[in-house]
């Protein structure tokens, strides 16, 4: 394929096999035109890559002209999983407050990875819905891709560099702010749970997270904010602090500085994910693999506290 310095149609013959859905079909399978050589650079210069991703946002905007993607659950799906963990805090807080529970918020807050479980499964379900209802699969909104490995490999590399970094020490930094000691909060945060209740989320709540957050925020609204015209940056901006203040929803305590270090502590690892997706959509399945492994250490220090051990030193 020539690629010009210009705008050029393509031909989306072949990224449109497999789609059955006649109005999808007929979308999809026009010709589009894209800058080649923006779309060059950002793949490593492979245009055709990008090109056959039917979940970009210049893939989704007939439909959206279309009205099949609706505004609304756009936002829906943006404030999903603040707002289902919330709800579930909340109501587990008013059940033990009317037991005669004290510190019924902070007691609440102890199964908060239980919230985020149901969020998790409520996010994937709907994804699957929504998708359908826009002629995509579940793999396209995961962005998978087996013909790109090779450059999503570098740039699995280039995020991971990046996350081992920002997913860890400003969580720390921050603590050492607020309360001199990097450890304090995460006392707060891992509490103890009958051990019974603690042996599913040990597979449950890495699994689905790894299925469920960065996909939610980066493959199915990310791109449909970009589809309805939102820039670039005001969409890694406005998807990652949602993405990172959704913690504070996740865990909620009576204590301002405990949820404002909630809110803040995965601020740069949002805004970097989203900026590794944005450059390279292809990455998210690489991404979500990791995103498992920094997850699959949470319940187990639940177990460990239950059983009498202390993390915060």
């Amino acid at each position: 394929m020539h690629v010009s310095n210009r705008q050029e149609s393509v031909p989306m013959a072949a990224p449109c096999l497999g789609y059955t859905d006649p109005i999808w079909h007929h979308k999809r399978c026009r010709s589009v035109h894209v800058d080649a050589r923006r779309w060059s650079e950002r793949t490593g210069g492979d245009l055709s890559e990008v090109i056959a991703l039917p979940n970009t946002g210049e893939s989704l905007r007939p439909l959206v002209a279309s009205g099949r993607i609706p505004m609304k659950r756009v936002w829906f799906m943006l404030a999903l999983r603040s707002a289902l963990s919330f709800a579930l805090l909340i109501a587990t807080a008013a059940v033990l407050r009317g037991a005669g529970r004290e510190n019924a918020v902070s007691s609440a807050a102890a199964w908060w990875l239980w919230f985020v479980t149901v969020a998790n499964i409520a996010c994937i379900l709907l994804m699957v819905r929504f998708g359908r209802a826009e002629g995509l699969r579940l793999r396209d909104l995961y962005f998978a891709s087996k013909s790109t490995w090779r450059g999503d490999v570098t740039w699995a590399l280039i995020a991971l560099v990046g996350i081992g970094i920002l997913a860890i020490l400003p969580g720390m930094w921050l603590a050492q702010a607020l309360w001199g000691d990097p450890n304090l909060p995460n006392g707060m945060l891992i509490q103890a749970l009958p051990a019974l209740a603690v042996y599913p989320l040990i597979v449950l709540t890495p699994l689905s997270q790894a299925f469920a957050e960065l996909p939610t925020y980066w493959g199915y609204v990310a791109p449909r904010l970009r589809a309805f015209g939102m820039t670039r940056w005001l969409v890694i901006g406005l998807v990652g602090a949602v993405l990172s203040v959704q913690h504070l929803f996740f865990a909620f305590q009576l204590d301002w500085r405990y949820d404002l270090w909630l809110a803040l502590k995965y601020l740069p690892f949002a805004l970097w994910t989203g900026y590794i997706i944005d450059r390279r959509p292809t990455t998210l399945p690489y991404l979500m693999g990791v995103h498992f492994a920094l997850d699959a250490s949470i319940p187990v220090l639940v177990l460990l506290v239950t059983n009498g051990m202390s993390i915060t030193g």
